[in-house]
């Protein structure tokens, strides 16, 4: 199976000037079209390591390494190259309601995420797209999101990600704020999503060990604080 996503040699600092690496020497690769599970203790880094495959790296900080999304490679130390991620990856934060219009219906909301920045108040056009596989989740798409239960909204905020086209989706912590009746609805949802879409590849943040060993094939990616605090990704298997 080939890599849709392939970290070469990252190494970074949050402070230009300090000597202290937070990632060092990082070399980690992702299956296309799979589900991946990063894990780490809280402060190890996971939500860094999402910022950077992002591209989003501030003036002040240090970064090396390359990033390859398919065939494209993307030198961090570049910042055009570094931009040039957002094209191709997308997010969806644990704080996925502040994505949604909750007085707006599903339709609009999907709608909302095919404008521009900068929409000079033009009207909505039927460009969204719900993909059937929606369906068997029982959402009402013309009433307001504000009325849909928590596994159905980040579902929404899920396909609203995916309205411009996405080689790598990024998720942090998707089930976190569910009930288990919702949280197992989005993991079915996600599941579907990748059978669906052969060029999707996902990456979750998760704490939830009981969830990486029921949704993921055969292993998943912890981050590891070495005693000088700095960072490695580590392939782990999981216990057959």
């Amino acid at each position: 199976m080939s890599d849709a996503l392939k970290i070469t040699n990252l190494s970074f600092h949050f402070n230009e000037q300090s000597d202290s690496r937070f990632f060092g020497g990082v070399n980690a690769s992702f299956p296309a079209n799979a589900l991946h599970f990063i894990r780490g203790k809280n402060g190890a880094g996971k939500s860094t390591l999402f910022r950077i495959i992002r591209g989003q790296v501030f003036s002040d900080e240090f970064i090396e390494g390359t990033i390859c999304i398919g065939e494209k490679e993307y030198k961090l130390t570049n910042q055009e190259r570094r931009k040039a991620l957002a094209n191709t990856v997308r997010m969806v934060s644990q704080k996925f309601d502040h994505m949604l219009a909750d007085q707006f219906t599903f339709t609009q909301n999907l709608q909302l995420a095919t404008m521009p920045h900068n929409p000079h108040l033009e009207t909505f056009k039927e460009n969204y797209t719900i993909p059937k596989l929606v369906e068997r989740f029982g959402i009402d798409f013309e009433v307001p999101v504000g009325m849909l239960s928590g596994g159905q909204r980040q579902i929404l905020a899920i396909l609203m990600a995916l309205q411009k086209p996405t080689s790598i989706l990024l998720l942090d912590e998707p089930t976190a704020a569910l009930d288990d009746k919702n949280g197992a609805m989005v993991m079915s949802f996600i599941k579907d999503l990748l059978k669906a879409n052969k060029k999707l590849t996902v990456l979750i943040i998760c704490h939830d060990m009981d969830l990486v060993e029921e949704y993921a094939t055969r292993d998943y990616y912890f981050i590891n604080v070495a005693d000088d605090d700095t960072r490695t990704i580590e392939r782990t298997s999981l216990k057959s």
